[in-house]
């Protein structure tokens, strides 16, 4: 009864400090903003086409902007001459993927992901997230401008911003000549059915002197194309330029955002290192300085660091940067390293069963060359083959050698989850091969996983029986030595036998092998949410691997309820070190129960790994009990080795 007071009270504090610590420490909020007060506060000065160089100081930079207001330019700059180019669409068309262009200013307003190769070398349709058995919908990569934000704010692909008002607004407002298309004027569709093919953009401002040049090159096997900028101004070279990445690239399908399926943000590698920048981080008022230097902040030790809203820049060499999502990106990689990326948001609001929820396009502003030297740009799926080989693809076209596989998201201990997840991938590949379902495959490697770890499982189990067993034991000595003198004779061997029987029956010994098992578990369960391979593979009544099992009857799941249950017969057919049997009980049927919380909106195929892991380990603990059944009859030793005494000799009456 006292250890389950213990517990319950454990439970209580723990909860008072979560609430207290929410209370002193809230997390920070940003102010939450409709697209009408956002597009009349934030979105005054642009360096788009309506925009001259006169916006005023105290404006707060936004998408088209320059990185200098007027009041810091030394001298305004001639306005732009009158544009006579016609606007005009290119559709750029590979195995692969589907690009669109439109001329003024020669960004691009739409990606559509078509295939993904197969290490098996086999083909497989893409589609949205959004997309059902009857109404497949295209896997869109750019955004559709969001309601109530006007189309001058956003940044479009390929958009070149260098600091100065006027160049940028020739560049985003105006209407590049196209060379390498099929005719020279009006829409037109150019098809890539194999090896590669050339568009060049370009433009000529005789008022500012302007040359710019955006050679591109799409080839039909890979999702790595290339571009070429050149800027020049009254014959010489733009010191300074950044190619726009975003906004929110990524599957433009997806209706609600989860933990297993993160909104877009942007990634970059800085100084060799890998660095995510959240959205709501950008946003934010206050620099990020890491989750020790929130707390020291916090509490008043360091003082905060403020920063424009909307708007990171971010210091260090930067190698390669982009915007991406869980399973799909835009990476832009420079010839040479670079310095002074930024990353930029526009909050707006969406309508989602009913709520209002708060959003943010982010965009990427990566600083590249602006003397024609090649930047790659990698524009598809975030399968780690497919980033291994799309690495190896740039530095074969001249480009830096990079690793691109840093782009997915591996988590807590990435490096250790990705050296493991890899050769995973390979061997439930393989299975899929064999069984043509990814389901089936999951199933047989977590039964081999399983079985493979069953010594380590049958020891835990032994460990920890005998703990339970001696626990009485154990608690006896404890009481003994409590009213014994240091002095007193008996004390010595009551300490030995109490070593002993630690020895034989530490719980420890019986958390290790579980321990062991821990990085694989981690792995396995990386392996499932973040390979394309699982993205829209069915399996059963299930539409898609890689997401959460529709509803049936519209509120029930079945497989995080099968799950539970699971659960909870494995936690109470499991021996504990604790004998107190309510306690046993309580934390039985509690720790399922959060964890089905946690896992009601997990991809499924997590939780068939769960459930088949959950029937071997209860096959597997139904044989461990059958196999130290004897272990349970005999009581504990008093003294290991000692010799027990004979039972007194009864007297016969005589001798009484």
């Amino acid at each position: 009864m006292q250890q389950q007071q213990r517990f319950i009270v454990a439970l209580v504090a723990s909860a008072a400090v979560l609430i207290l610590w929410n209370v002193l420490f809230p997390p920070v909020k940003p102010p939450l903003l409709n697209a009408n007060a956002n597009a009349n506060s934030q979105a005054v000065a642009q360096s788009s086409p309506q925009l001259t160089s006169q916006s005023t100081a105290s404006t707060t930079p936004r998408p088209a902007q320059t990185a200098q207001s007027s009041a810091q330019s030394p001298a305004p700059s001639p306005g732009p001459s009158p544009d006579t180019v016609p606007q005009r669409k290119l559709r750029v068309t590979t195995p692969l993927y589907e690009v669109t262009f439109d001329t003024r200013g020669a960004v691009a307003t739409s990606w559509i992901v078509n295939k993904v190769k197969r290490s098996d070398g086999a083909w497989r349709e893409l589609y949205s997230a959004g997309s059902t058995k009857n109404n497949p919908k295209r896997l869109e990569l750019i955004l559709t401008p969001p309601a109530g934000i006007p189309t001058e704010q956003l940044f479009r692909p390929f958009q070149i911003l260098t600091g100065d008002a006027t160049t940028d607004g020739v560049l985003a407002g105006r209407n590049f000549k196209v060379s390498g298309a099929n005719s020279e004027s009006g829409d037109v569709t150019i098809d890539v059915p194999t090896g590669s093919r050339q568009i060049e953009f370009t433009v000529h401002d005789d008022a500012t002197g302007l040359d710019a040049s955006k050679r591109m090159t799409f080839f039909a096997d890979r999702y790595v194309a290339e571009i070429e900028l050149r800027l020049t101004r009254n014959a010489q070279t733009v010191p300074k330029a950044q190619l726009i990445i975003g906004p929110n690239i990524g599957d433009q399908g997806i209706d609600h955002y989860t933990f297993y399926s993160f909104a877009p943000e942007g990634i970059a590698v800085l100084n060799g290192q890998v660095r995510r920048i959240n959205s709501v981080e950008v946003h934010s008022d206050r620099q990020s300085t890491g989750t020790i230097n929130w707390i020291l902040e916090g509490i008043g030790i360091k003082s905060v660091v403020n920063k424009p809203p909307d708007r990171e820049s971010i210091d260090g060499t930067v190698q390669w940067a982009g915007v991406d999502d869980t399973y799909f990106g835009m990476i832009a990689v420079p010839s040479k390293p670079t310095t002074g990326p930024e990353y930029r948001t526009i909050p707006y609001q969406v309508q989602t069963s009913g709520k209002t929820e708060q959003r943010f396009l982010i965009t990427g502003l990566v600083p590249v060359p602006t003397d024609g030297s090649k930047t790659e740009i990698y524009t598809g799926p975030k399968d780690h083959r497919l980033l291994a080989a799309a690495s190896e693809d740039i530095k074969q076209l001249g480009g830096p050698p990079v690793d691109l596989g840093e782009a997915i998201n591996f988590g807590f201990l990435g490096s250790m989850r990705r050296f493991l997840a890899v050769p995973i991938l390979f061997a439930i590949d393989k299975l899929q091969r064999v069984t043509g379902s990814y389901g089936v495959a999951i199933i047989l490697f977590t039964i081999f996983i399983y079985s493979l770890f069953f010594p380590l499982k049958w020891q835990s189990s032994r460990k920890m029986k005998k703990a339970q067993k001696y626990a009485p034991r154990m608690k006896e000595l404890q009481e003994k030595l409590k009213g014994m003198k240091s002095t007193d004779p008996k004390m010595k061997e009551l300490q030995m036998e109490q070593l002993r029987l630690m020895k034989e029956a530490n719980p420890l010994g019986g958390c290790l092998p579980l321990l062991i098992q821990m990085p694989f578990l981690f792995a396995l369960y990386s392996a499932i949410t973040i390979s394309i391979d699982f993205r829209q593979a069915t399996f059963l009544w299930i539409p898609d691997l890689s997401g959460p099992e529709p509803y049936i009857l519209s509120f029930i799941r079945i497989l995080p309820l099968l799950f539970a249950s699971s659960m909870i017969i494995l936690q109470l057919m499991t021996p504990a070190p604790s004998a107190d049997p309510m306690q046993r009980k309580m934390m039985a049927v509690g720790m399922p129960l959060m964890m089905l919380y946690i896992l009601w909106s997990a991809p499924a195929g997590l939780l068939i790994y769960w459930l088949v892991g959950n029937i071997v380990g209860f096959l597997q603990q139904f044989i461990i009990n059958r196999m130290t059944r004897s272990d349970d009859e005999g009581p504990p030793p008093d003294v290991k080795g000692a010799k027990k005494k004979p039972p007194p000799k009864k007297l016969s009456p005589a001798e009484a």
